[in-house]
């Protein structure tokens, strides 16, 4: 059996009963991927033309027009070509005695006849744009889409393109069936991973196989195969990490997607321990214990809002969450979404949710995500609509209850947010990260200095034991650094590594660290609006009275006297 017909043809079945049901005669499946391609042909053959079909033709805009034959799997398409006609137009395109059609507008013209004759099947393939005007390539679509001739015989047009929007109209899109073709399902991976471990005469344990299965979610087939193929040639295995980077930088590609495994967990974060309770408690172990939630009828966290001054961590902290469930980290890269041709930022918007969706379950980090703006204004041009598209495709992906990406977004600026991102049902938790208070920051100086348990940070050289270091941080250093961020604090131990790295020393004392602090500003006055201004957001945004109030308590210590 063709390893084609092994593969998932639900997608394709779709289309074929919305074609019996007399939707349209015209089906465009969406997908990039050429396997997809083959399988349809595959099972066009296998399956549809042993119903009474008499043609299966193939359109390509390189290779013009063919018939398909063979078998499933083993099939190939022969140009088309006939009897050199008396007409002027005939002699230009049909010039040697015959040779394959290849414009658009006379392949159209030509399958026209078949079409409407006899039951027929035409693919049109690989067609990324158009000129409408050269070609007529739509109004035929849409002639055929209510051709009585064509609907009685049974016919159909299957368009396989790479992007439905790029080549037909809202008008086209209405009177034709699009089907949106999955990458790859969860079987279909494991079938394309053992087969071809098996070609290669590898063996697979069961356990390789399942992480395997898990990381190449959202490839497509092709996309698959190719990682593979490139990780046994590079290391003559399936090597999980060679696999993963690879995956990475094959969605980075895209453009506006980073995908990574996560660097952080919650011991590489000092201090926000009411913070990292509550997480733990309302988004960690409902994720973690998913059954026991079905149980309860809980629903699984789908959203999460971090805001704060900049420096706070937010980032860290959705990195670190992702490390805490075992998920991808999926960065959307929203200065990449926007575009100066008309319709481009809606487009990669649809196709980064779209392909997003599926590697998720996954952490889609959306930082700065008031970037998204808000949907009214005052702006009346193409510049501001399309803004508008962007914000409402992705305002309608925030609200669907089957989504399955735990979206993070952060701001420093919730005051800027549209209400549509702040009401009930969009994000699960909306999270404040203040100014660190005293027990925080010794907290977090301690793990920059690798002093922590648990912690990833490299030790640091002391000339003092780790005891005494906690209490010379304790006394000296932390009532010296009152208001400052995280990122700060981080900065401060790095300036106390260069005092030390520059007088020649082989490890830190308590001069370097006295000199960092002395050496480094901070505007205590405008930091103290600042937390006045961000406890005020606190309060507006952050739904929870009990965690509320265990935030403020916590961070007491930044809060102006």
């Amino acid at each position: 059996m063709s390893q084609y017909l092994e593969l998932d043809t639900r997608w394709i079945e779709y289309g074929l009963l919305k074609r019996r049901a007399n939707y349209s005669p015209i089906i465009c499946f969406e997908t990039t991927d050429p396997k997809r391609l083959y399988q349809l042909k595959s099972y066009l053959l296998a399956k549809v033309k042993p119903e009474g079909y008499d043609h299966l033709y193939v359109f390509d805009p390189w290779d013009g027009l063919g018939k398909l034959e063979g078998t499933p799997g083993s099939h190939q398409v022969t140009p088309h070509r006939k009897q050199v006609g008396s007409s002027a137009l005939a002699q230009r395109i049909y010039q040697d005695g015959g040779t394959g059609l290849t414009q658009m507008k006379a392949v159209l013209r030509e399958m026209d006849d078949y079409l409407k004759k006899g039951k027929t099947v035409f693919i049109i393939q690989n067609v990324s744009e158009h000129r409408e005007q050269e070609t007529g390539f739509q109004a035929c679509l849409r002639a055929w889409s209510i051709d009585p001739a064509l609907i009685t015989k049974g016919s159909m047009v299957l368009v396989v393109t790479a992007d439905v929007d790029a080549i037909l109209d809202e008008f086209t899109k209405e009177l034709v069936v699009v089907v949106q073709v999955d990458p790859s399902s969860q079987q279909e991976r494991e079938t394309t991973i053992v087969r071809t471990a098996r070609e290669l005469e590898l063996g697979l344990e069961s356990s390789e196989v399942a992480e395997l299965v898990v990381s190449t979610a959202g490839l497509n087939l092709h996309q698959l195969e190719s990682v593979l193929l490139e990780s046994y040639y590079q290391t003559r295995r399936f090597d999980l990490g060679t696999v993963k980077l690879l995956k990475s930088e094959l969605v980075k590609q895209s453009g506006v997607l980073e995908v990574s495994d996560p660097r952080h967990s919650f011991s590489d974060i000092g201090g926000y321990d009411v913070i990292k309770a509550f997480i733990r408690k309302y988004i960690i172990n409902v994720l973690r214990y998913t059954d026991r939630a079905r149980r309860f009828g809980l629903p699984l966290p789908k959203g999460l809002l971090f805001f704060g001054p900049p420096g706070t961590g937010k980032s860290l902290f959705a990195n670190a969450l992702a490390t805490e469930i075992r998920l991808p980290f999926i960065n959307l890269v929203t200065e990449n979404i926007y575009s100066k041709y008309l319709g481009e930022s809606g487009q990669r918007m649809k196709s980064a949710i779209r392909l997003a969706e599926k590697m998720s379950p996954a952490i889609v980090f959306v930082d700065e995500i008031d970037r998204f703006g808000k949907r009214g204004g005052a702006f009346s041009d193409s510049a501001g609509e399309e803004t508008r598209r962007v914000f409402s495709q992705f305002l309608e992906w925030l609200g669907k209850p089957d989504r399955e990406a735990i979206i993070v977004g952060t701001t420093n600026v919730p005051e800027h947010l549209d209400e549509a991102f702040l009401r009930t049902g969009r994000f699960d938790y909306k999270i404040p990260f203040l100014y660190p208070g005293e027990r925080a920051r010794l907290d977090v100086l301690s793990v920059h200095l690798g002093l922590t348990p648990g912690s990833r940070k490299t030790r640091v050289p002391l000339t003092m034991s780790e005891a005494d270091a906690v209490e010379f941080l304790r006394q000296e250093v932390v009532p010296a650094t009152r208001h400052f961020s995280g990122a700060e604090l981080e900065e401060l131990v790095t300036r106390a590594k260069r005092a030390a790295f520059d007088r020649g020393a082989d490890a830190l004392d308590r001069r370097d660290f006295l000199e960092a602090a002395r050496s480094f500003r901070v505007d205590h006055q405008e930091r103290e609006q600042t937390i006045r201004r961000y406890v005020e957001h606190a309060r507006r945004f952050t739904d929870d009275q009990a965690f509320l109030d265990a935030v403020e308590e916590e961070l007491v210590a930044s809060s102006p006297a």
